[in-house]
């Protein structure tokens, strides 16, 4: 089986004289949907080159954005009990040890909750790096990349473009 890299090399003009290639490829692991440019396309800064199968992407945002949203409700509500809790302790209705268990919960609620905050953050993250972007303005001198080619951050997967920035 052949493995192919989808590379996509952008010229760019600075203001020396020596040229330079830079070459681009994803940041997250996916399938390629969609190449937006040809090699010999003159490229703007933040110009996007390809874009990767964004279903899953987004369907990771939608869970965990749900995630964040479900464990505010339980911490909010570990928080309510809590008080009272704390209330029926002063009012010498319950023990130290249903006091404890409260706490316990509560705090059991802001780690998940915080947990789910921190996923939300990365799958947005992700989900901003399955497209492609040029970085600077420049010439795409080479797109060795395709539709449908499997981009693999684990394995030694080739850029996708080739930007020249001379």
């Amino acid at each position: 089986m052949k493995k192919f890299m989808f590379i996509l090399i952008l010229s760019v003009l600075p203001a020396t004289s020596w040229a330079a290639e830079q070459a681009l490829s994803f940041a997250v692991s996916g399938v390629v949907s969609a190449v937006k440019v040809k090699s010999g396309a003159a490229v703007k800064a933040g110009q996007v080159l390809a874009i990767l199968d964004l279903v899953p992407f987004q369907a990771n945002k939608r869970a965990a954005d749900s995630a964040v949203k479900s464990n505010k409700v339980i911490l909010d509500l570990a928080t309510r009990r809590l008080d009272q809790v704390r209330e029926l302790f002063e009012a010498l209705s319950t023990s130290a040890e249903q006091v404890e268990l409260a706490e316990t919960a509560q705090a059991q609620a802001r780690i998940d909750y915080e947990n789910a905050r921190a996923t939300a953050t990365v799958t947005g993250w992700q989900l901003s790096r399955a497209t492609l972007k040029a970085p600077t303005a420049g010439t795409i001198t080479s797109t060795p990349g395709y539709v449908g080619q499997v981009i693999n951050l684990k394995a030694s997967t080739p850029p996708v473009m080739v930007l020249n920035t001379h």
